[in-house]
């Protein structure tokens, strides 16, 4: 075969070949002390392009001596290309709409990983019931801190290829 034939068919093999990327589960653990009442909040995966969204008061906690962890899930689909992750939690809903902001470093398209991540604090908090909208957006918000309360919730993540 001739080169003039071949370069379209690597082209287009190139071009879609991450398109079609395996998607990945995120596994989350939350922990956040005893101390701290949860109520009716929610837990947000939010990207450039989606959002998954799951209730507190549906996920079982397991206790860790003075901890209380969360274990939650949620599909990255590697077909959106998002370089802007981040769990998204309302320890309680609506009027305490303190959101608290967590940033994923982990790119377009993740590898799956056998190990946790370090155990992180939020980036930022948001009085808001749109903090994940504004994260999707990229919107900045008036109302955003990044004095974080001694008692907020901690995340740490590992990722998986999706079954």
């Amino acid at each position: 075969m001739k080169f003039k034939t071949l370069l379209p068919a690597a082209i287009v093999f190139f071009l879609t070949s991450t398109m079609f990327a395996a998607d990945k589960t995120i596994l989350i653990e939350l922990r956040v002390p005893k101390t701290v009442e949860v109520g009716d909040g929610t837990i947000e995966f939010v990207g450039e392009h989606s959002f998954q969204r799951h209730p507190l008061t549906q996920i079982k906690p397991t206790t860790d001596g003075t901890t209380n962890v969360f274990h939650d899930s949620f599909m990255i689909y590697t077909s959106y290309r998002e370089r802007r992750l981040a769990i998204v939690v309302w320890p309680d809903s609506p009027p305490k709409v303190t959101a608290q902001v967590f940033r994923l470093p982990i790119g377009a398209n993740p590898k799956a990983t056998t190990e946790w991540s370090k155990w992180q604090k939020p980036d930022y908090i948001e009085n808001s019931k749109k903090a994940g909208d504004n994260f999707m957006d990229d919107v900045k918000s008036d109302d955003c801190s990044t004095n974080i309360p001694p008692n907020c919730f901690e995340v740490r993540y590992k990722m998986e290829d999706a079954k």
